[in-house]
C-alpha cells in the first residue's frame, strides 16, 4: 500500500496557521487550561472517540463530556497550570484531517511537567469549523520520547 501522500486519488494539503484547524488548536489550549468540561466539549465531533492508556475507549461526545464532568466535579482534582502542543504534521483530505505531534503539560499535583504524544483525526463540520473526531494521547516517562522546542517548565 502506498503512503497517503502518494495516493493519486486523494487531495492533500497542509494546514496553515490561522486556518480552521489552527483555530481548533488554539481552542484546545484554551479549553484545556480552563479545566471546564463545557469548554472541552466544544472541541469534539458528535461521534468522537477518545483513547487513553489504562481506560476503555470513550465513544461519543456525550460519554467524553460525562467523564470530563465527573473529573471536573472532584474536589481534589489537580488544576492545569500549563498546556502546550507541537503538532509536527497535518494532512487534510477533503473533510478529514490527520495530525500527530507532542504535548507538554503541568498541573498542580506534580511540580515536574509531563510530556506525551498525540495522534488526532479531525472532521470538518457543516459550518466549516473543525472538531476532533478521534484522539489518541499518552504520556511519556522520558522527555526524549516527546521532544519539544518549548515545553511547559
Amino acid at each position: 500500500m502506498l503512503p497517503l501522500q502518494h495516493s493519486p486519488t486523494k487531495i492533500i494539503r497542509r494546514s496553515k496557521p490561522g486556518s480552521g484547524i489552527g483555530q481548533l488548536h488554539q481552542l484546545d489550549v484554551e479549553a484545556t487550561l480552563s479545566d471546564k468540561a463545557d469548554e472541552l466539549a466544544k472541541l469534539w465531533d458528535s461521534e468522537a472517540v477518545r483513547i487513553q492508556p489504562g481506560r476503555a475507549a470513550e465513544v461519543g461526545k456525550p460519554e467524553i463530556y460525562a467523564n470530563d464532568k465527573r473529573w471536573e466535579s472532584k474536589a481534589d482534582r489537580p488544576k492545569t497550570l500549563c498546556y502546550k502542543s507541537e503538532i509536527k504534521d497535518v494532512q487534510i483530505v477533503g473533510d478529514w484531517a490527520f495530525e500527530w505531534g507532542y504535548f507538554s503539560y503541568k498541573d498542580s499535583s506534580n511540580p515536574k511537567p509531563m510530556r506525551g504524544k498525540v495522534l488526532r483525526v479531525m472532521k470538518r463540520q457543516a459550518d466549516g469549523s473543525w472538531k476532533f473526531a478521534r484522539v489518541i494521547g499518552f504520556n511519556e516517562d522520558k522527555q526524549a520520547a516527546a521532544p519539544m522546542s518549548q515545553p511547559c517548565e
